[in-house]
């Protein structure tokens, strides 16, 4: 009988072991979730602060923009015909001067996109932003802005010269 007692003690004591092991795989395993979802909010953390870096330092390029000469260049931009080759020339350069990022490529874009096949360019409305309106009184309605180009062609304008409008 002692030899089985003595194998009994042995496997209890093996499975007590197992079972720590076990509980301690658990607790490493649980801490490393936490750990990895630590890591991930930091990462985006990191990001995000990544982020206003880029945007601090595209703000501080465009506070050093000589204005005479963004002036001149959007006075040579507006005056020139739409869809002309040095209009698409001095695009780069206000993208430069002004700091353009990835969304506001997509916004020139996507402006350049409605611009339809007989050259006139769709009407965009802006919504004025909230200024909040004192308590007790209903907001204002909303302001827009409509802004129309049309080439002289197919119009009725014998002149052929280009018609801007805008409607605020």
């Amino acid at each position: 009988f002692e030899l089985a007692a003595r194998q009994s003690n042995r496997e209890s004591q093996q499975a007590g072991e197992v079972e720590i092991r076990d509980r301690v795989i658990d607790n490493l395993k649980m801490a490393l979730l936490e750990r990895d979802g630590d890591l991930a909010f930091f990462e985006k953390h990191v990001q995000e602060v990544e982020d206003q870096v880029e945007e601090l330092c595209r703000v501080r390029r465009r506070e050093d923009v000589n204005l005479d000469y963004l002036k001149s260049v959007v006075v040579q931009y507006l005056s020139l015909p739409s869809g002309s080759s040095e209009r698409a020339r001095l695009l780069p350069v206000l993208a430069t001067l002004l700091q353009f990022n990835k969304q506001d490529y997509k916004t020139i874009e996507d402006g350049a996109s409605k611009m339809s096949w007989w050259g006139s360019v769709t009407p965009t409305f802006i919504a004025a932003p909230d200024q909040g309106a004192p308590a007790g009184m209903a907001p204002a309605a909303p302001s827009s802005a409509e802004v129309s180009v049309q080439n002289g062609g197919g119009n009725g304008d014998s002149n052929g010269a280009a018609r801007t409008s805008l409607q605020f």
